[in-house]
């Protein structure tokens, strides 16, 4: 029965016997028998044929349900068995974004690539959205981000660290002269001499007139420099809107706006004396960073050791 869920399930993901056929390397009309089969012991039609491409019908929308929470299970269970090679072999599917990728992972999967050999890693580069859309495809075992809802149900989430927003603003700006108590140089976010009680965040209203570069619409960075302005009374002046966080870095540094950034970039970059930066006092200036799979998936040893490896402790270990 399960072989025959497989079959239909194919048809519901390819939308069509024919091309479902050839991804199985069966005879359309010998899949065409299997899923009739299929709708005669479920009493009622899977697909509606006169549809392109096909569709399934509300029942149908059931049983592709019910399958997907079946194939779960079994993949599970096939973790569960791979697992018991202890990290001889394996693959490792990691997410995260640009600054994930190029300045956290690295050092990582250094250290685990050193101690379990035989574990192959994959490392993919993506947003919020596309990184869980790999965990629900389960194309990703973990990702790490920044912008995870604690409220959201498809994700297991695993603390990794708190991390501070600051700002960074052209040193060649006027702002920055009238602003000489609270700057900062790349070397007190290095040695973390701003998180200081004694050292005080800048009056943000200060920046009312200055451009800001921002992440795009639906990033965390976006909405939360939004809020952080709006709380400090005046709109953020847009002058240019970025995909990457290290693109808006170097636009910043060539005097064309001021932008808010994680503190953490400023330590991997090299020195620029081009930006000043600033604390900030809002609650938004600080946000949790989390290793997230997907809600039910069974965490395999790899899994597991690279999280612990990067400090995170997971519930009911030691």
């Amino acid at each position: 029965m399960l072989n025959e869920m497989k079959y239909v399930y194919a048809v519901y993901q390819e939308r069509s016997f024919s091309k479902a056929a050839k991804k199985l390397f069966i005879s359309q009309p010998a899949l065409s028998n299997m899923v009739r089969k299929a709708e005669k012991e479920m009493g009622a039609p899977i697909f509606d044929r006169s549809t392109i491409p096909l569709t399934v019908t509300k029942d149908g929308a059931y049983y592709i349900q019910s399958i997907e929470k079946i194939l779960f299970i079994e993949r599970n269970m096939q973790s569960y068995f791979r697992d018991r090679t202890e990290l001889q072999a394996g693959t490792l599917s990691l997410g995260g974004s640009s600054f994930f990728c190029s300045f956290i992972f690295p050092s990582l999967i250094g250290q685990f690539k050193t101690r379990y050999p035989g574990i192959a890693i994959d490392l993919l580069e993506g947003n919020v959205r596309e990184l869980k859309k790999g965990l629900d495809a389960e194309s990703l075992d973990l990702i790490v981000e920044t912008a995870l809802s604690p409220d959201d149900t498809s994700l297991e989430q695993y603390f990794y660290k708190k991390e501070k927003i600051i700002l960074a603003v052209p040193e060649s700006y006027p702002v920055n002269r009238r602003l000489q108590p609270y700057r900062l140089t790349q070397k007190d976010i290095v040695s973390d001499r701003f998180v200081r009680p004694d050292v005080e965040p800048v009056p943000l209203a200060e920046f009312k007139d200055t451009p800001f570069i921002t992440m795009k619409p639906g990033n965390d960075m976006y909405k939360r420099s939004m809020k952080i302005c709006r709380n400090s009374g005046f709109s953020m002046q847009v002058a240019m809107l970025v995909d990457q966080v290290l693109t808006s870095m170097n636009i910043a540094s060539n005097g064309i706006g001021a932008v808010f950034i994680r503190s953490d970039i400023v330590k991997c970059l090299p020195e620029d004396n081009r930006l000043v930066y600033y604390k900030l006092g809002d609650p938004l200036a600080e946000r949790s960073v989390s290793f997230a799979v997907k809600r039910g998936r069974y965490l395999t040893s790899a899994m597991r050791e690279f999280m612990r490896m990067a400090g995170v402790k997971i519930e009911g270990e030691k």
